[in-house]
Order: structure tokens, then sequence, then C-alpha cells
């Protein structure tokens, strides 16, 4: 089937390299990556609301994976939810991995709390807080990148095209210190699961661990993987690793938000060559926050990043968890964009943003029932 834009996705940025890609992927058969992992940034009160608490932060990223594979949790109680009660975005993600019946890999890049499901292990440890300036170690990094350099270009001999994503508490925190030590950015544009998005003390909290590790804004710009290495975490390096290895054969979909922007920004220091086969995927939540800028963030990487969008609208949704999308909270997460556009590139575009609303309220309605 000819490619032709559907009314349920959105274009931002490079329209012709969006089109180029999808058109090459149209219909194709694709596979769906989830890496997750645990820093302990995430505890620092304040920083991070992918959690009923603090606490409670280190258990998003196995708790999603367990609810993808087995449509249910057994690391903790429920499914996770934010303070205001509004369930995971892995709900849409799920929605949309049922829907195009995509295959899909969990990967631990390094979690404190291990899911009882199986996982793609790259070696990984649960990251320390950004503040001490060394968030991992350098043969952690090193190993993670080179696992996941070898789990993409192996993934890419099988399938068409490759979508990567995240679930990992405190990974805007990061991915803004990340983005300062390399210096692609030299502004606070990342988002947060809140509406009220805490930019100042983010802000704070990144030039306390880049006082800490000794490094000044942009003083990485040509040694990314050291910059994960002093304030990352550890989702960063094997999501590095996937894209660098996929994308030098395959199409790849970066799905997610503004912690995918370190991702792409190492990948494309690391191997310039890939631009031009990978494009973001995310929501339009996302791209409509007003205390965030991902079109900001991806032209800062390179101008032929170009963000496809699914038009995801939840306000007309009978439950206010989820109605919640809508005012400003989540927005992101477990790769919820980026699944749903390769759900509606799989299915040639037959899947649709109503189809994926239908099965997150079928999806939703059973965690209510099971509760």
């Amino acid at each position: 089937m000819t490619f032709e834009l559907p009314p349920s996705l959105g274009i931002h940025g490079d329209r012709k390299t969006a089109e180029d890609i999808m058109s090459r992927i149209w219909g194709k058969r694709g596979v769906f990556t989830c890496t997750i992992a645990n820093t302990l940034t995430s505890t620092i009160p304040g920083i991070s609301e992918a959690g009923d608490t603090p606490e409670l932060t280190l258990f998003t990223g196995p708790a999603d994976a367990e609810f993808l594979v087995m449509g249910k949790v057994t690391c903790m109680k429920g499914i996770p939810i934010n303070p205001g009660n509004i369930p995971t975005p892995a709900t849409l993600t799920k929605a949309a991995l049922e829907l195009s019946k995509m295959p899909f890999l969990i990967i631990n890049g390094g979690s404190q709390v291990i899911p009882n499901i199986p996982c793609i292990e790259v070696g990984g440890e649960c990251g320390q807080k950004i503040t001490t300036g060394h968030a991992m170690s350098a043969a952690q990094v090193r190993k993670s990148f080179e696992y996941g350099r070898i789990l993409g270009e192996q993934l890419a001999k099988t399938y068409d095209y490759v979508v990567i994503s995240e679930s990992c508490a405190g990974g805007t925190t990061t991915a803004l210190a990340v983005l300062l030590a390399m210096g692609t950015v030299r502004e606070n544009l990342v988002s947060s699961s809140s509406p009220k998005n805490p930019k100042q003390f983010k802000w704070d909290t990144v030039m306390q661990g880049l006082n800490a590790a000794g490094i000044g804004i942009g003083d990485l710009a040509d040694d990314p993987l050291k910059a994960v290495e002093c304030v990352g975490d550890p989702m960063m390096p094997v999501n590095i690793g996937i894209l660098v290895g996929a994308a030098k054969h395959v199409p790849v979909i970066v799905g997610g938000g503004t912690q995918m922007a370190p991702i792409m920004a190492a990948a494309v220091k690391l191997e310039p060559s890939i631009i031009g086969n990978f494009m973001q995927g995310t929501t339009r939540w996302l791209l409509s926050d007003p205390n965030s800028s991902m079109e900001r963030l991806a032209e800062a990487i390179s101008p032929s990043i170009p963000i496809v969008n699914i038009n995801m609208d939840y306000s007309k949704s009978p439950y206010e968890g989820l109605q919640a999308y809508e005012w400003g909270y989540i927005k992101e997460g477990v790769g919820c964009g980026g699944s749903s556009v390769a759900a509606v590139i799989e299915s040639s575009g037959r899947i649709d943003c109503d189809m994926l609303l239908d099965k997150v309220h079928e999806i939703y309605q059973k965690i209510m029932n099971a509760d």
C-alpha cells in the first residue's frame, strides 16, 4: 500500500525525512523495545512524579514492564500511578502493541527492582544520584553501550525497523544533565510528568551534579558516553547503542519524549551517518507542553531529525485518570507515542486513534476490575 499520512499522525520538523522513512516501513514488520532502569535521582523529593512517592519511583520501570508483558504487576501492588492517581502511559503502549501484534522485548538497563519477567540483560546496575557527579562506572556505560549496539545490529537483521523506548523515573533530569554536559542546549527544555514542571529545581540539581563532576556546560561535547557516566542514567547507554547499531541498517523510531533527546544527541555524535534513518515517535500531549520544547531539542541535535506524533485525545474519555493527560499530566513514557505511531505504520493506517482509545478503555477497565 502506498504511504499517505493518515489523520492519526502529525509531522513536525523535517517533513521530507519523515515521509521518506515512513514510506520505507509502511506496512512492514517492526519490533518494539523498552529499556527499563533506575536512577536514585528519582528518589530526590520533588524531582519525579512517576510514582506515588519518591521511593515508589524505583518500581515504575519494572512495574511498567510487567504490565506490558503480563497485563498485571507483581513487583508492587497495583500499577504505576503518579500522585494524582493517573495511570501509567503503558496503558497506551499495551493497546498499541496488542492491536498491531508487534513483537516486543524488555531490556533491563539497570534496575534496582527486578521485574518478574524475562529481560535482556546488558550488565547494568541502578544509577547513583547525579548530584554525586558519578552516576555510573565507565565500565558499565561502555558494556551497556556495546551490548546495545550488538542488539541493535541483530534486530536489524530480523525486522524492517526498530522502535526504542524507556521507562526510567527521574529521566528528564538526567536528560537535561547530559544535554548540558554535551552542550546540545544551554537552557532547560525538558518536560515533566506533572503540569507544574519543577524547572528551577531540576536545573539546580543538574548544576550540583555537573559541579561535582568538575565539568561545565559543553565540556563533554565530544565524549557523550563520559557525560552519561557522570550525570546520566542506565537507560541511556543501551538505547544509544541500539540506535547506533540498528539505524546503520534499518530505520529506527525513537519512542518517547524529552528523555530520549540525549539518546539521539549521543548517537548522532558517535555515528553521524545514521542521520536521516531515524525519527522520533511521540504524543501530541508532549508536543503541546508549554513548559518544554521537544522541537527545539531535536533541532539543536540536527535539523534532519523529524518528529512524528500520534494525535491521541483523551478529553472525551469517561475516565478522569485518562482525561488528566489532556490537563498536562504524564504526556509520554514507556514508548506510548512511538508504539502508537508504529501501530499506525505497521497496519498501513488501518489502526487509528479511535481504535487505540477503545483498546485503552478496555485495558483500563480490566485494571479497575482487578482492583
